[in-house]
C-alpha cells in the first residue's frame, strides 16, 4: 500500500499495513478558512449575522461572543435566521487558494466544515438558550436544524465541484468531557437524522463522510455509525477508546487518542510526558491492526515558537512510532 491506499483502508475498516496519521497522511482544507461559517480570521460576523473573537488558548480558533444573540425564541427562527449566501463566495478562487501545492494523489484530500446542525443552534441562541431550547421546543429546533442541513447539502454540493476530495468531515461537538449536552434520546430524535441525511448526501457524491466530536459521546457510537460516519474524528481518552475498538473496529474508525485534556495537552507539557503519550496511544490503541488513526495536539497560540518545537516532537514520535518504514 501507499499512504493514501494505507488511510483509505483504515476508514473502510479494513486491515491497514501501519498506523495512519493524520499529520502525515492527509490534506485538510476548509476549516476556519470557511469565513462564511467562522467569520473571518482575527474575528468578525459569518454568513449567519453571528460575530466571532479569536481565542489565545485555542491557537487563535474563533469562539462566539455571548451578547449580542441572534435567536432570542427558536419558535421565530424563519424570522431572525438567515443563510451565507454561497453562490456570493469565489468557489474558484478558494478552491485554487486552498488547494495550492496539493497532489492529491499522495494523500487522501478531507475537506472539513464546522459548525454543524446542534453546534449552529448554540451559536444562534447561546449555549443556555439552546440547551432550554431542545427541551422546551423540540419541533421548532427540529424544523431549524432541517433547515440548517438543507444549506449544508448545498455547501457540500459546492465542495464536491470544486474541491472533488476523498473525504468531508462535518464538526458538531454534542458533549463535555463528562457526558453529552443533551440525552441520548434527545440526540436520536432530533440530531442524529440531520446528520445521517448530510451525510448520505456527502456520500452520494463519492466523498467519505466522517464526523469530529469532542467529548465523552461513547453512548452514541452505534448512532454514528447508523448515521454513515465511517471514522470519528478527534476521539479523546475520556472514552474507553479500547472498547469502542474491540467492539466497533470493522464498523467505524476512531481517530485520536492523544490526552489533550490532560498534561500531555498542556502548553508547558514537557518533551518527555509528549513523547510517553505519542507511544502510549501507538501501543495501546495501534494493536487493533485497522479502524486506529493519530492524531494529537497541544493547547496553545499558533505561531508560539515553543508549541511549535513541542508539536514537531510530537509529530516526529509518532512517526516513528507507527510502523511504517522510513517514518516521515
Amino acid at each position: 500500500m501507499d499512504v493514501k491506499e494505507n488511510y483509505l483502508a483504515f476508514l473502510n475498516h479494513e486491515e491497514t499495513q501501519w498506523i495512519p496519521s493524520m499529520f502525515e497522511d492527509v490534506y485538510m482544507c476548509g476549516n476556519d478558512h470557511e469565513t462564511f461559517e467562522n467569520g473571518p480570521a482575527g474575528g468578525g460576523v459569518d454568513g449567519f449575522g453571528v460575530k466571532w473573537i479569536a481565542t489565545h488558548s485555542a491557537a487563535g480558533q474563533g469562539v462566539p461572543v455571548a451578547h449580542p444573540i441572534v435567536l432570542e425564541d427558536v419558535t421565530a427562527w424563519e424570522d431572525f435566521v438567515v443563510f451565507p449566501d454561497l453562490d456570493a463566495v469565489n468557489w474558484e478562487e478558494y478552491a485554487r487558494t486552498e488547494l495550492a501545492g496539493i497532489e492529491k494523489r499522495d494523500r487522501v484530500l478531507e475537506y472539513h466544515s464546522w459548525n454543524s446542525q446542534f453546534l449552529r443552534v448554540t451559536h444562534l441562541m447561546g449555549f443556555e438558550n439552546a440547551l432550554c431550547a431542545f427541551y422546551e421546543e423540540p419541533e421548532a429546533c427540529a424544523a431549524l436544524m432541517s433547515a440548517i442541513t438543507d444549506y449544508k447539502i448545498r455547501l457540500i454540493e459546492r465542495v464536491h465541484d470544486y474541491f472533488r476530495p476523498d473525504s468531508f468531515v462535518h464538526y458538531d461537538d454534542v458533549a463535555t468531557e463528562r457526558g453529552l449536552f443533551v440525552s441520548p434520546e434527545t440526540y436520536r430524535t432530533l440530531i442524529k437524522p440531520q446528520h445521517k441525511r448530510m451525510n448520505e448526501a456527502a456520500a452520494a457524491y463519492g466523498m467519505i463522510p466522517q464526523i469530529h466530536m469532542c467529548g465523552y459521546c461513547q453512548d452514541i457510537i452505534p448512532d454514528l455509525i447508523e448515521e454513515g460516519s465511517a471514522a470519528w474524528q478527534s476521539a479523546q481518552p475520556t472514552n474507553d477508546i479500547c472498547a469502542i475498538l474491540e467492539q466497533y473496529a470493522d464498523r467505524i474508525g476512531v481517530t485520536g487518542g492523544y490526552d489533550t485534556q490532560g498534561r500531555p495537552g498542556a502548553p508547558d507539557a514537557t518533551i518527555a510526558e509528549i513523547t510517553a503519550e505519542v507511544d502510549r496511544c501507538m501501543e495501546q490503541y495501534g494493536k487493533y491492526g485497522k479502524s486506529y488513526c493519530f492524531l494529537g495536539f497541544l493547547l496553545g497560540q499558533t505561531g508560539d515558537a515553543e508549541i511549535e518545537e513541542k508539536m514537531y516532537a510530537l509529530i516526529s514520535r509518532a512517526s516513528e512510532k507507527r510502523g511504517k518504514h522510513g517514518g516521515m
